[in-house]
């Protein structure tokens, strides 16, 4: 009877953000989303017209009746060929199996990790960062398989297979610049080989298509709706300021996260700071990113004493920030301004404890269960 308690809040959230997705049900259960694209990539895969907009139009309309305009392709060329066994599948029936595979993704690293952070299934059964992605057939899901592994094989002292394992963040490579730099920072050369092997493997699955997805990406139409976004750059926009005011921000952030990173030790910490700057300042981060927020949530609820630390910790992972948002301009910027105020606040409870010489006692290493 007390286990069945404690599982009721978890219950209620899920019912919760279960009546939040009702009314897009049909659009989800029809697959009329973001996964058309990454199936479309799977069928062009191969071809030089993967990232032909014309082209990706056309198998859309084939496969739904109708054009998405902003939807087709365009993660890197290595994913469309990882993809290529969907494309043999009918299309209701592969997007089926994408979906299974993203919320088994959500299940693994839950349940993984609730052993050493209890609060974490209550907080995602309410989290509308991981409702996102899976009713709009986005792929970050996968990003928690990658960032859960890698952390598991970093306590295992295991940093070549950890950095192997993180070059499939090259899926969305933008979000993790700030990860790449602790691991030169905090010198973990078996890391950066291993993420080196990784990365050209991928790159040999790529070769021929490199230059024209840099060009994709470069194109401003994959962005048509920037202010929106929960990033610095959407920020900007929102409060009209210019580029001078987005590159200060900016700095900011990068000058926060090296000065933390050259004078504190925990590694684990260092990489939820890391995950929460890249969200930041990654000028095509939008919602369904937001996942990452979960690694966060993990790396400091359960290791950090400071009250602030944790409530703020906790807030950012709830639906409120996002309920805020959707009142538009300013309060659209709810998130963005959360999420700065977490690093000023992290950096500088750390920054304070080690000054006691106790940083540990603030950031303990959480050990492996």
């Amino acid at each position: 009877m007390k286990r069945a308690l404690n599982w009721f809040p978890v219950a209620l959230g899920v019912l919760c953000l279960g009546l939040l997705s009702w009314p897009q049900r049909e659009r989800a259960i029809l697959g009329q989303n973001d996964f058309v694209s990454f199936y479309t990539g799977a069928k062009l895969a191969g071809t030089p017209e993967l990232y032909s907009r014309a082209a990706n139009l056309q198998v859309i309309q084939s496969i739904l009746g109708f054009q998405m305009e902003g939807t087709t392709y365009i993660r890197a060329p290595f994913y469309a060929i990882l993809l290529k066994p969907l494309a043999a599948l009918p299309y209701r029936v592969a997007w089926g199996v994408f979906f299974a595979a993203t919320l088994a993704s959500v299940l693994w690293f839950v349940i993984r990790f609730s052993k050493e952070c209890p609060a974490l299934p209550f907080f995602a059964s309410l989290s509308i960062a991981l409702l996102t992605p899976l009713l709009n057939g986005q792929d970050t899901p996968f990003l928690l398989v990658i960032l859960g592994s890698a952390i598991l094989l970093f306590r295992r002292q295991r940093d070549f297979a950890a950095g192997l394992v993180l070059s499939l963040c090259a899926l969305k490579f933008h979000l993790f610049l700030f990860l790449v730099l602790l691991l030169v920072m905090k010198r973990r050369w078996r890391a950066i080989e291993g993420g080196a092997c990784g990365l050209a493997a991928l790159a040999l699955l790529s070769l021929g298509e490199i230059r024209a997805w840099i060009s994709v990406l470069r194109d401003p139409w994959i962005s048509p709706d920037p202010q929106n976004l929960p990033n610095l750059h959407g920020l900007i926009l929102t409060l009209h300021g210019g580029l001078p005011a987005e590159f200060a921000v900016v700095a900011m952030a990068v000058i926060l996260f090296v000065v933390c990173t050259l004078r504190s030790e925990n590694f684990e910490f260092l990489i939820a700071i890391s995950l929460v700057c890249g969200l930041l300042t990654s000028f095509h981060s939008g919602p369904a990113d937001d996942v990452l927020l979960l690694p966060v949530f993990v790396l400091t609820i359960g290791a950090s004493t400071d009250a602030i630390t944790r409530t703020l910790t906790a807030l950012v992972i709830t639906p409120i920030p996002y309920l805020i948002s959707l009142s538009g301009s300013p309060f659209s910027a709810a998130l963005r301004v959360l999420l700065i105020v977490w690093i000023i606040v992290a950096v500088r409870s750390a920054m304070a404890r080690l000054k006691l010489g106790a940083e540990n006692a603030d950031f303990l290493p959480v050990s492996e269960s």
